[in-house]
């Protein structure tokens, strides 16, 4: 099992290196979800790729934000330099990024993100289809759901990927816009500005305070695997991650040495030797990751955690010396020192006799060897080369990681060449060296032949004329079946209802004509049988992962894609549309009408926005109602009937700002935005930008309230057509206009 470890900077690098990272991953300054961080700059990576790859580590480039329209080009390229360089593999978030890199760079190793929200054995099998390598999974798997993963990847051929240790998001990753529809910055761009760490009361719709465990309701623990390395290793997991490219060298150094120790000792290696670092110094692991970071620890979902075993309500910091942080800052400052004073010996041969072709070899002690042949040797017409210049001029290694050993030399005395013909023939002689031991002697494509290659398929794609939407459909997300009822009486064409509540609904086909079930972004295996079931009764879906879709299409079922999917540019309504033939996309709630337009202009499939409503901001796997201490009405753990389930909370900030709370059958909450969006002012605008069908988020709603909403924005729609007096929209104060205006940062 392959130990990966977080690099932020150079010397986090150099420190994840020298404590015995197996791979490292990292960011440049763009297109990465740690944009906070200090990231690498991209003329650094191919000596650190190379530096690397001698310790024979590996190295992964996160590329795992969604790519807006005009960054789709710059994503490309970084790829295809990045692949040049060296890296390993390339991780990913955004679908059409994938696509587009499976068409015109085939050959690059993807691995999907844990941003793409995989959880599910179909949404498994669907990436592994596609020609993904590796996938990372959601945080929120159980030791026996990774077990179960990690043997349909071996099935079908794709690696399994956990987080083994650092900090955890409380939302799915990919599915949280908390700060990004409060503060602009995405959690899907690498800005998040983690809302989640802050205070907040519970209140009910009374404003009534109720008592809780602690202030910091939505901030867990970090995650600590070291008890579960052997368990993980032996379920066939394929790599263990350790999260941080935010923290420092020391940080690094001394998580990545504590789950190293672990490691070796699972892999049977001689305690002694296993409980001791490269530098001879001794390890007590769990006291090193208590003083690494100030967070309490938990295995969390790994071993189903949850209340006050997962959740950190006070924020309580570990207990660690000023002198413990001196030490492991001493430690990773010999990490540092030891990989940067690194040097490869090679020994070098070199045949320079006259009529017969330059030859010069390296090699190393391990038997990996480079060769350059040149042209035949010419008799010197001046002065002929000598010894001593041979190996001055093969020598000059400048300020690579490599070291010549010793010079193995046949020359003839009247041979001549010039000197830099003996530059490149070192040159090339490293290079092929480095193709032979990198890359199973395999030359990496230049980046420019990709970057060709991808402005070919994009000058290939349907282009049309953008066309004003005249009758737009009006889609109402409810939260039951009789505010379904009423919003299509109301002048709705659809009414999206949650598949769980619909496992009983009652009627023929005409009595639900017009209900769609929307199959849950977070489905686990167990339950996506009943899903695909009711889908199939009602003969249609909503479709929130790339499992559901894929499954979909197989069955026959008409699908939607939802916006959970985080489509934000042309080449992902390309791949869905060529891969699962969705009835309708429905775009994300992070882009501008300029952009929406942009992507409408080029796309052959409907798409919709949303237009009115109380967005959905988070969803965890922790219930948020276990942060209670109401004697009187105790969590029993059992969801389904759960008696806190019944009365409606919000989450309040320090503003007064408050995001109502929805927990559903299997404890899992749902926050909202605690401002409705509202583009009713931006009819135009909306209209302009080709879109097929609106959006109304009005599952808190009461039956009534939902039906005012689409009534509504059924008369706007009447009215932009010339027919009637459009409504107002509500005052400024009271609802936003989310990012349709001013876009995401």
């Amino acid at each position: 099992m392959e130990l990966l470890a977080p690099a932020g900077n150079k010397d986090a690098f150099y420190a994840a290196l020298g404590s015995g990272a197996d791979a490292i991953f990292l960011g440049t300054d763009m297109l990465n979800a740690r944009r906070l961080a200090q990231n690498i700059k991209q003329s650094e990576l191919a000596d650190l790729v190379r530096l690397a790859h001698l310790f024979d580590a590996k190295v992964y480039l996160t590329l795992n934000t969604v790519i807006l329209g005009a960054e789709f080009d710059q994503a490309i390229e970084l790829a295809a330099s990045a692949w040049k360089d060296g890296v390993d593999a390339i991780i990913v978030q955004d679908f059409g990024l994938i696509a587009r890199l499976r068409e015109c760079m085939p050959q690059v190793r993807i691995h999907a993100s844990t941003q793409m929200n995989i959880h599910s054995q179909d949404s498994l099998r669907a990436l592994a289809k596609l020609g993904v390598a590796r996938v990372t999974l959601s945080r929120e798997m159980s030791l026996s759901d990774i077990e179960v993963l990690a043997a349909v990847g071996r099935e079908v051929g794709i690696e399994v990927e956990v987080f083994g240790h650092g900090a955890l998001c409380v939302s799915y990753s990919g599915q949280c816009l908390f700060s990004s529809l409060v503060g602009r910055r995405s959690a899907n761009r690498g800005m998040c500005a983690q809302p989640c760490r802050l205070p907040y009361e519970l209140i009910d719709h009374r404003s009534d305070v109720h008592e809780v465990k602690g202030p910091y309701l939505l901030s867990p623990k970090d995650i600590s695997s070291i008890d579960y390395v052997h368990r993980l290793k032996a379920v066939g997991v394929a790599s263990l991650k350790i999260e941080g490219r935010m923290k420092k060298p020391a940080y690094v150094a001394a998580v990545v040495g504590a789950y190293r120790t672990a490691l070796d000792e699972a892999r049977g290696k001689d305690r002694e030797e296993a409980s001791h670092d490269d530098l001879g110094n001794p390890y007590d692991s769990r006291q090193v990751l208590t003083d690494a970071f100030n967070r309490a620890l938990t295995s969390g979902y790994l071993t189903n955690q949850h209340g006050e075993e997962l959740i950190d309500y006070h924020r309580v910091k570990n207990e660690s010396t000023a002198q413990a942080q001196s030490a492991l800052n001493i430690q990773a400052k010999k990490f540092v020192e030891k990989i940067e004073s690194f040097q490869q010996g090679l020994d070098f041969e070199a045949i320079i006799e006259a009529g017969q072709v330059l030859v010069v070899e390296v090699s190393d002690e391990k038997g990996n060897k480079g060769r350059f042949e040149g042209s035949p040797v010419e008799v010197a017409r001046t002065k002929p080369l000598e010894e001593e210049d041979v190996k001055t001029h093969l020598n000059r290694l400048g300020n690579t990681p490599y070291v010549m050993n010793s010079l193995e030399l046949k020359l003839d005395s009247g041979a001549g060449m010039g000197f830099s013909t003996l530059h490149k023939a070192r040159r090339e002689a490293i290079s092929d060296y480095e193709t032979h031991r990198f890359f199973a002697s395999i030359p990496r494509v230049e980046a420019s032949i990709n970057v060709a290659r991808n402005k070919a398929l994009r000058d290939s794609l349907p282009k049309r004329k953008l066309k004003r939407s005249l009758s737009p459909e009006i889609v109402a997300v409810v939260g039951s079946l009789s505010a379904a009822r009423a919003v299509l009486n109301a002048g709705a064409n659809e009414a999206h209802v949650n598949a769980w509540l619909l496992g009983e609904a009652e009627g023929d086909s005409s009595e639900i004509s017009g209900i769609v079930p929307v199959l849950p972004r977070v489905a686990k295996d167990s339950e996506l049988d009943t899903y695909y079931g009711i889908a199939e009764r009602f003969g249609s879906a909503v479709c929130s992962t790339l499992g559901q879709l894929e499954t979909c299409l197989q069955r026959g079922i008409p699908a939607q894609a939802h916006w959970s999917l985080n489509v934000t540019n042309t080449y992902t309504v390309f791949a869905l549309q060529s891969n699962y033939v969705p009835t309708r996309i429905w775009l994300s709630p992070e882009l501008s009408g300029r952009q929406i337009a942009m992507i409408s202009q080029q796309s052959t499939v409907p798409l919709g926005t949303a237009l009115f409503g109380q967005q959905e901001v988070m969803i965890t796997e922790a219930c948020i109602l276990e942060g209670l201490t109401d004697s009187d009405n105790p969590c029993t753990q059992s969801c389904l009937d759960c008696n806190r389930r019944k009365r409606h909370y919000a989450l309040r900030d320090k503003k007064g700002y408050c995001f109502p709370i929805s927990t559903d059958p299997f404890g899992r909450s749902h926050i909202y935005n605690s401002v409705p969006l509202d583009l009713s002012a931006a009819m135009d605008e909306l209209l302009d930008s080709g879109v097929a069908a609106l959006r109304l988020d009005v599952e808190n709603a009461l039956n009534t309230q939902a039906a005012k909403e689409v009534a509504r924005a059924r008369r706007n729609l009447i009215a932009m057509a010339g027919e009637g007096e459009a409504e107002l929209p509500r005052r400024p104060d009271t609802v936003t206009k989310g990012h349709f205006f001013r876009g995401v940062v």
